[in-house]
């Protein structure tokens, strides 16, 4: 595991590796931190808040893309994980700079165990019942952990329990319940929207 310093940006929003999605900057502080993105090549971390609250879990990402500049100075750009990091300490300003920072151990040990032939078969049958398009990257002989749990969607709070699990046959384990109850549930909506249909 490796300390380091990041530029910080809390939000309400946890990536996986790999995972991408869009900002919107507006502040005097992040419209900064955007520039040191597109001058110096810095990449920065969003600690994952609860109810303004840092959790201790945060992505690594990286500017992608500037998709939209402003007027008013403020910008809608696209970022990309490629890291997970421990929050050890966290300061409103960066040194000199606006933006927050912090001190940081990042997370090596991410799990890149290849996806099991039992697990697959669970998901692609979940997929294929729910009505979900399979894309290229889901039929990958190389697909991990990592990218299973990606293509479910699962929300913050459980991929943050994803990641803080262990051993690969926990993980697996996790990802299978997290296919049963999807399961589940979708059998009850069936069932609900039948019952609705014949009365």
């Amino acid at each position: 595991m490796q300390k380091t310093q990041l530029a910080l940006f809390p939000l309400q929003l946890f990536l996986l590796p790999g995972e991408t999605t869009k900002l919107h900057i507006f502040e005097e502080r992040y419209r900064q931190l955007l520039t040191d993105c597109e001058e110096i090549d810095i990449t920065f971390g969003i600690p994952f808040t609860e109810n303004g609250t840092i959790a201790g879990y945060g992505s690594i990402v990286q500017l992608k893309q500037v998709l939209i500049r402003h007027k008013n100075g403020s910008a809608d750009i696209e970022i990309e994980s490629i890291g997970v990091f421990e929050v050890n300490r966290f300061f409103l300003r960066m040194g000199e700079k606006l933006y927050p920072g912090g001190d940081v151990t990042i997370l090596d040990h991410i799990e890149s165990s290849l996806v099991s032939k039992e697990l697959f078969s669970k998901f692609k049958a979940y997929m294929l019942d729910s009505n979900r398009s399979l894309g290229p990257e889901s039929f990958s002989a190389n697909l991990n952990l990592i990218d299973l749990a990606r293509l479910l969607n699962l929300d913050d709070d459980r991929k943050i329990e994803f990641l803080k699990i262990a051993t690969t046959k926990q993980k697996e384990r996790f990802l299978a319940d997290e296919i049963g109850i999807r399961n589940l549930l979708l059998k009850q909506s069936r069932s609900i929207e039948q019952n609705i249909f014949l009365n």
